[in-house]
């Protein structure tokens, strides 16, 4: 049998999904799209619209050549101290 606390966990997991999905339909009906589907938000973002071609949802690193910010934020010490010369070496190291 399961335990008070299996149970707890497992309601508190289920409620958490129930309000992130209540708040990307909120989003949806917002923004004057249509929901047909409200679980489809479960695990898809109301404004995102899933083309990695996108330029809004796609990544920068294909999109503009640059690095991601959390990426930017990672080696800005090594490029104010020319650890890296430029950037595109660094791309270039991480493809």
């Amino acid at each position: 049998m399961s335990s008070e606390e299996q149970k707890f966990s497992h309601s508190k997991r289920i409620y958490q999904k129930e309000v992130s999905v209540k708040k990307q339909v909120h989003i949806a009906e917002t923004y004057g799209l249509d929901v047909k589907t409200p679980h489809k938000y479960a695990k898809q973002h109301a404004l995102n619209c899933g083309n990695p071609n996108c330029v809004m949802c796609g990544n920068p690193r294909k999109t503009f050549d640059e690095l991601t910010i959390q990426e930017q934020r990672l080696f800005q010490n090594k490029l104010q101290d020319n650890y890296a010369p430029n950037s595109e070496k660094l791309l270039d190291s991480l493809s």
